[in-house]
């Protein structure tokens, strides 16, 4: 009976180390997707986004080709020196959490969540091993 039970354990023990593994990776490939957006958002921000009023946030490129979503990019082709209101939704990214600094701290708040369920989670098992 005591045999069967440390196989039940075991068993679960396992489960919850594979769980914990592949939680610990989507976390890492979800922190690295972030920050490799927010680079490349950032990059196309200083290069083609101008400004106005809260209204009225244009995007210089070659007649709206320019986004930021789902992967930042500028113009594609020839660039004229073409003024052309944003998207809605490039206007919100661009706004809201590009210049508010918003994204930065996603990143950041993901790599400490990273951190932390590391040491929390993955870190006892390690130790545990040896």
């Amino acid at each position: 009976m005591l045999s069967l039970f440390n196989k039940v354990m075991v068993g679960k023990l396992e489960l919850s180390k594979r769980y914990r593994a592949l939680m610990f990776t989507f976390l890492v490939i979800l922190a690295t997707y972030a920050t490799l957006y927010t680079l490349a958002a950032y990059r196309v921000a200083t290069r083609w986004a101008c400004g106005g009023s809260a209204g009225s946030w244009v995007c210089m490129g070659s007649i709206d080709n320019a986004t930021f979503f789902p992967w930042p990019r500028g113009p594609l082709g020839v660039c004229a020196e073409v003024i052309t209101k944003m998207d809605p939704l490039d206007e919100f990214i661009y706004l809201h959490l590009l210049k508010s600094g918003i994204l930065i701290a996603i990143c950041v708040l993901l790599w400490l969540l990273t951190a932390l369920y590391f040491f929390k989670s993955i870190l006892p098992i390690l130790h545990k091993r040896t």
